[in-house]
């Protein structure tokens, strides 16, 4: 076919490709997804319900009136009133809201009293059933049927004359009550979404609404708004993550742009390249899209480095073919090809190993990232040539080019002195390294709103963010008799004052199995004398025996997980548990503790685990770093025997990877000796560097076109786009981009400069 033809054809199936990629792919930005997998069901299914469950679609917004001062109830009466007639919102309410609660203990609880009563039946019914005791409850009926709740009251001892149904609900009154007193200068309420808290453009537009109405109900007040939630995070990421990809693809693009005019000096050389990058990436967005079924906005901002990676094949083939005849330029470019194909396979062990490091989103980095090398390659080899029209021109090369591998040649046992010295100091120095332990400060960036969450939830109840005792179970009745256990556990730890408190489902709810013993207990020590006893009590404060004084509670139905659901109870209730087909889950709230008291009063209880979210992302900090040291390992030993296939000799083999290698040594011995604390994704970056930087080795050692400072003309243009569009990531908000800027920048850069010195090749 000839040449014209095929231009013609690329050119026009550029666009298609393009359309094809944008508008057929689903992208997504959602960190959590990217970052973080569960290592177990549980984990797992809580991972989902963050996701996509009530737990995602709830803010928590805080109004902050002031030292010394209250919201006023005017305020939050019209604030409420709008909140709620946003779009999208399903419901508003105060933290400290009784309404609904207290409809739920006349319709849903009155009539379960014989079976909500106590957790601990025994110990209780002794001091229920004392002629003193009854006369006492007698005493509290009258005076709760005088009180403002008379009504509400009349309703329950009508089912529950001896108001059992209320005793659970004592302990939590008070808790609320303390709370309330305590941080009576903040309004807090619970905001709850239709959609998930991921649905960020939805999310986006209810916080906006928000800030908004309280701008305008808070006219005239001195108040302050803070808010937090899974939803307020997921805005902030994808913001953060849609502002790095927008500004590193067009900031990269443009400078890589800028780069090759400078070397090059040929706008139809940078049309010919780019399209042919722009068709790389297009297929690469679409071959990753149908793997996965969908494409993470990470992936594009780490994958827009392929532009650096994958220009260094056309790089190469313009550098030695250019200044030929058209009918020479296919026949050295594939002269080189054994090469550039060498080098593209080096590469994809690096960016494999990227994705088997641990981090879920990184399995798509591979994927984009291997398809983009091996088209990039291949149309470098099959169709770049017949691309490249016009006059041969010949490149002048810059006066470092020529002079570097010189300088190297005439004091080379010198330089290889000093950087054998370099090299054996920075290996001493590699047992000063520090491992950064918490994951949690890959995303520094964050932290503003880790600080606004802690502070809120303070002022809510005192619990403490992300520790909690997670139980699990195949059933719903499994789980709350496993919590059952635990609940029993915690009061011993609290006892001994290692807990200040702890947030159950108890009040609100029992198993059925606890709920029938209660009640079987309850009726074997309700005999006909304490019949009378209770009789005579209602006696001596004026209260109807004849509508209070029958003790029935022979009602057979157990409360259920589903009926509460139903009340109004939900909204309290819901964000502690999560039933899903074949597990569930229950969440108990913990106040100030000490985490080894808990750990080790519930480390024999199966389906129970002390959840910690800093402790779970510290361990996955330290199993990434292992998955890295391992991936790392087995990538070199990969590239080595690579090489050695390929020389079948071990000294040419040492000799190519020697640049990338101590490259990488000289890099993490400066970290060592500046202290810096690295992490798995440091180990990553070294891997991509060493993968790239062996690139360098292999074009110096083979030197295929017979012309040394052609080839270090070729490898320099390559070096100067990877490290600069390695190093666009510096520019951008998301740490762990910033991590692999300075890792793989640094790296490519020092491995360029150490191939004269430490290999010599047969050909110059």
């Amino acid at each position: 076919m000839r040449p014209a033809l095929v231009s013609l054809s690329f050119f026009l199936c550029i666009p298609l490709l393009v359309c094809l990629a944008v508008f057929t792919t689903q992208f997504k930005t959602d960190i959590s997804a990217f970052v973080i997998a569960g290592d177990n069901a549980e984990e797992i299914l809580l991972a989902s319900e963050i996701q996509s469950g009530a737990l995602s679609r709830r803010y928590i917004l805080s109004v902050d009136a002031g030292e010394g001062q209250q919201v006023s109830a005017v305020f939050i009466e019209l604030w409420l009133k709008y909140l709620k007639s946003i779009s999208g919102v399903v419901d508003v309410w105060t933290t400290d809201e009784k309404r609904g609660a207290l409809e739920a203990l006349s319709s849903v609880y009155a009539k379960h009293g014989a079976q909500l009563y106590s957790r601990n039946p025994g110990q209780d019914l002794a001091e229920i059933f004392t002629e003193t005791a009854l006369l006492a409850r007698a005493a509290g009926l009258k005076q709760a049927l005088l009180s403002p709740q008379g009504q509400l009251i009349k309703k329950i001892a009508v089912q529950d004359p001896l108001l059992l149904s209320l005793n659970g609900f004592k302990t939590f009154a008070t808790q609320l009550q303390n709370q309330t007193f305590r941080h009576s200068q903040y309004a807090n309420f619970i905001l709850e979404t239709q959609m998930s808290g991921m649905d960020v453009p939805e999310q986006r537009e209810i916080q906006q609404q928000i800030k908004d109405s309280f701008a305008t109900e808070a006219t005239g007040y001195h108040y302050q708004l803070d808010m937090t939630g899974v939803p307020l995070f997921a805005v902030a990421t994808q913001t953060m993550i849609e502002d790095d990809v927008r500004f590193i693809s067009i900031f990269s693009s443009l400078a890589l742009m800028l780069l090759f005019l400078f070397i090059f000096r040929s706008f139809r050389v940078l049309f010919w390249v780019f399209s042919l990058l722009i068709t790389v990436m297009s297929v690469a967005v679409l071959v990753t899209n149908f793997i996965f079924g969908s494409v993470h906005g990470m992936t594009i901002a780490i994958g827009s480095t392929l532009i650096g990676v994958c220009i260094d094949y056309p790089i190469h083939a313009l550098v030695h073919a250019q200044g030929l005849q058209q009918a020479q330029r296919i026949k050295v470019i594939k002269k080189i090809f054994p090469s550039l194909l060498m080098g593209a396979l080096t590469t994809l062990i690096g960016y494999v190993a990227l994705g088997l490091s641990g981090y879920p989103g990184f399995q798509q980095v591979a994927v984009y990232t291997g398809t983009g090398i091996i088209v990039s390659l291949f149309l470098t080899r099959y169709l770049f040539p017949r691309l490249m029209t016009g006059e041969a021109k010949n490149i002048k090369p810059s006066r470092f080019i020529v002079f570097w591998p010189m300088f190297c040649q005439r004091y080379r046992l010198g330089l290889l002195a000093g950087v054998v010295l370099l090299s054996v100091i920075g290996a001493l120095q590699l047992d000063r390294l520090q491992w950064m332990q918490d994951l949690q400060q890959l995303t520094p960036e964050l932290d503003y709103l880790k600080l606004t969450d802690k502070k809120i939830r303070e002022r809510i109840i005192s619990v403490e963010p992300g520790r909690f005792v997670l139980v699990s179970g195949e059933t719903v009745e499994q789980t709350l008799q496993n919590a059952e256990q635990v609940y029993q556990r915690l009061d011993v730890i609290k006892k001994a004052g290692d807990l200040d408190d702890y947030f159950g489902l108890y009040p609100w709810l029992l198993s059925a199995q606890q709920q029938l013993v209660n009640q079987k207990l309850l009726l074997n020590s309700l005999n006909e004398e304490q019949r009378k006893s209770w009789r005579s009590a209602l006696q001596a404060h004026g209260l109807s025996i004849r509508r209070l004084g029958e003790l029935d509670y022979t009602q057979n139905e157990t409360l259920t997980l589903e009926q509460v659901l139903q009340s109004p109870i939900a909204k309290l209730i819901s964000n502690q548990i999560v039933v899903a087909d074949h597990r569930t889950l229950l969440i108990i709230w913990l106040s100030e503790h000490k985490p080894e008291a808990i750990q080790r009063a519930l480390a024999d209880l199966q389906h129970v685990q002390y959840f910690s979210q800093r402790d779970m992302l510290n361990h996955m900090a330290i199993d990434y770093q292992h998955r890295a040291e391992i991936t790392l390992l087995s990538g070199l030993v990969l590239i080595t025997l690579l090489l050695w296939l390929r020389y079948k000799s071990l000294v040419l083999t040492m000799q190519t990877l020697s640049p990338a290698f101590l490259a990488a040594l000289m890099i993490l011995a400066l970290w060592a000796w500046t202290g810096e604390a690295i992490s798995f994704l440091h180990l990553v970056g070294f891997l991509l560097a060493v993968a790239i930087c062996v690139d360098y080795g292999i074009f110096y050692q083979e030197n295929r076109s017979g012309h040394l400072t052609m080839t270090y003309q070729a490898m320099a243009a390559s070096m100067l786009t990877s490290a600069l569009v390695f190093g666009c990531l510096i520019l951008a908000q998301t740490s762990m981009l910033q991590t692999l800027a300075k890792v793989v920048s640094c790296g490519v850069i020092l491995g360029f400069l150490l191939c004269p010195i430490l290999i010599k090749p047969d050909r110059v």
